[in-house]
């Protein structure tokens, strides 16, 4: 019995006499399909479990799946060519809905680019198909929605980097998805990559092109924001690639981490730690059992010990950031502040000119980015009610910069100009409400878990991302809902991502699974690492000054209440959801500002030394199909 007729008894009866009353309308409502419509619902089930479970449809042509397709229905022959046109209507039908759902959608949206391509290891190994693309440029689509929940969806998964000309290599993947989504006007925010090329002079024009498209009054400057991790990458690199491979290959033998071929920085730095602490306390001396191997000499302990001291702060600053899931772009600024003056002390205790050589080439690269993020990631710190304006003027009051005075008034100001543009605007005088969002209805009923799927995908939001930054094998794994630390969310650590939607990550689990237990089990004796920040601590004893005097509007009036005590679990878009009435106008700015990604991957994938990989399965398919599942994924849910 029909739960609904629990609570009604009347409604059985009453169906019963329908039915005896209007016999033809009941034959016309129950009668059988036509012979067809049961092969097209069979084809289009099947081409949507393939392209939310990420599953190449040449898999139908195996054995093992043609068996089981004959012991379920012996008449269902699936073809590939068949499938394949199905997966292409799903896309076209689910872009029309995405593109619609950005069109009414009233906040702002930020695009990311990432250049994922196929390497030449163990994962080209491994593949069983043809190799038919090699690489992908991957546009992604980051916003808050009405509910207040981070989604990350993939507009263009293309295979298209040869036939596009060099002059126009960077903005084209840009270019196609505004121009598709018809979206020109709500770009804010364009992530990018830490490469030569995408700059303001290679980017200038189709920046001012958005500039111009944004015809409302809530209209902004586009920001260039460049990816943190890839920051990190870098950086990292500038001092790994003195370490020579015979080098980590003895220490490898005498220190026993396993294979030696880890894709992942944070491996090195426990493992390179290891050996330094080994050799500090003499071990290699006192147990003849290494007196068979090749030690590093004084001038390789030097680099190793380099390595160690310069990496090993940016891993303290990368677990706060990285670790805990998908963090919002108002952590980023404190925490950076405090990666640039821990590499400065490091650099004013430098013991050898090697060590200085490295710490001075690390900071040029880390001030280079600190400069130009400064106005972003101080804005995003600003609405974080944990800080305001104060962490702002405490981090210039140490003149840590040489222009640290006007810094702050710079903010205050643009701040007070975009706050300005968006109080003119007639829909930005209501709080925000849940009608733009995301229908969880599909999530619910065809998700393995339902809910909500944790990305990155990061992210990270892909393979979403930085994907997902975006997501999990588990396709439980949907948009996430954003907060600093964990977000149980798409870019989340379950692991957040144990494959991106646009893009696989390379792990060598083998081989680290001692030193990641050992880092494991040293971050839960510090739950708080900020804690261990001495300059963090030292703002929490600054903050205590009293308010300025402010007018009335919305964004005075927050600036001039007290700070929120300090709570490492903080998360802003659920403290700007929760006061939507009482600051209308400021929570849409706020929106639009927090759900800037800084980095377009999180969890472990924030620690790749190299591009990240294509999933397997999209490699071996025509270019048009790979780009229709890729981004399909997170549209079935429209």
């Amino acid at each position: 019995m029909d739960n609904r007729d629990l609570a009604s008894g009347s409604c059985s009866e009453m169906r019963k006499k329908l039915k005896l009353d209007d016999h033809e309308e009941e034959e016309v409502d129950y009668s059988r399909p036509s012979p067809a419509d049961p092969e097209k619902e069979a084809f289009n089930a099947l081409a949507r479990s393939f392209i939310r479970s990420g599953v190449n449809p040449n898999t139908i042509k195996t054995p093992s799946f043609t068996n089981l397709i004959r012991l379920l229905n012996p008449s269902f022959r699936p073809t590939v060519s068949i499938l394949e046109k199905e997966v292409l209507e799903i896309h076209q039908e689910c872009k029309e809905k995405a593109k619609s759902f950005l069109n009414s959608f009233q906040g702002k949206l930020t695009l990311s680019y990432e250049w994922i391509v196929l390497g030449h290891g163990w994962t080209r190994d491994s593949l069983k198909g043809p190799v038919l693309q090699e690489d992908f440029v991957c546009i992604t689509a980051h916003f808050v929605d009405d509910d207040w929940k981070v989604r990350r969806w993939i507009l263009g998964y293309a295979s298209e980097v040869d036939v596009v000309a060099m002059d126009d290599l960077y903005v084209h993947g840009f270019r196609k998805a505004c121009q598709g989504f018809e979206i020109e006007g709500k770009v804010s925010t364009l992530l990018l990559p830490n490469e030569e090329g995408f700059d303001e002079e290679t980017l200038g024009g189709f920046r001012r092109g958005l500039e111009e498209r944004g015809h409302s009054s809530i209209s902004q400057p586009v920001f260039l924001v460049y990816c943190c991790a890839d920051l990190f990458r870098l950086m990292v690199d500038d001092v790994f690639r003195e370490l020579s491979g015979k080098l980590l290959e003895d220490l490898r033998m005498i220190v026993g981490w396993g294979k030696c071929s880890s894709e992942n920085w944070h491996l090195w730095v426990s493992n390179l730690q290891r050996a330094v602490d080994m050799k500090n306390e003499d071990e290699f001396s006192k147990d003849e059992i290494y007196d068979d191997y090749d030690k590093p000499s004084d001038e390789e302990w030097v680099k190793i010990e380099t390595f160690s001291r310069l990496v090993g702060c940016m891993y303290k600053v990368a677990v706060e950031l990285f670790e805990g899931g998908y963090s919002t772009s108002n952590v980023y600024f404190y925490l950076l502040a405090e990666l640039k003056v821990m590499l400065e002390k490091e650099l004013e205790g430098a013991d050898s000119d090697y060590f200085r050589c490295n710490a001075k080439w690390m900071l040029k690269r880390f001030d280079k980015y600190w400069d130009h993020m400064f106005l972003v990631l101080a804005t995003a710190s600003v609405l974080d009610p944990r800080f305001k304006m104060k962490y702002l003027e405490f981090y210039c009051s140490k003149k840590i910069d040489n222009d640290e005075g006007s810094k702050a008034e710079t903010v205050l100001g643009y701040l007070h100009s975009l706050y300005a543009r968006y109080a003119a605007s007639d829909i930005c005088q209501k709080p925000i409400c849940p009608v733009a969002k995301v229908d969880s209805k599909e999530e619910g009923e065809n998700d393995d878990g339902g809910g909500e799927e944790e990305d990155n995908d990061e992210l990270q939001d892909g393979e979403e991302d930085y994907d997902d930054e975006q997501e999990g094998e588990n396709e439980e794994d949907s948009d996430e809902e954003l907060g600093e630390g964990e977000e149980d969310c798409e870019y989340d650590e379950e692991e957040e991502y144990d494959e991106e939607e646009d893009g696989e990550e390379k792990y060598d689990s083998d081989s680290s699974e001692e030193a990641e237990r050992e880092a494991r089990k040293n971050r839960e004796k510090k739950p708080d690492a900020c804690k261990d920040f001495a300059f963090f601590q030292e703002f929490l004893k600054f903050e205590g000054s009293s308010p300025r005097e402010c007018g009335e509007s919305e964004l005075d009036a927050y600036l001039k209440e007290p700070v929120m005590e300090w709570n490492k679990d903080f998360k802003a878009l659920d403290w700007w959801r929760e006061e939507g009435h009482k600051y209308p106008v400021l929570s849409r700015v706020a929106r639009d500002i927090l759900s800037i990604p800084i980095s377009r991957a999180t969890s472990y994938h924030a620690y790749g030394m190299d591009r990240r990989e294509p999933p397997a399965f999209v490699v071996s398919l025509e270019a048009e199909v790979a780009n229709a599942m890729m981004c399909s994924k997170k549209w079935l849910r429209l």
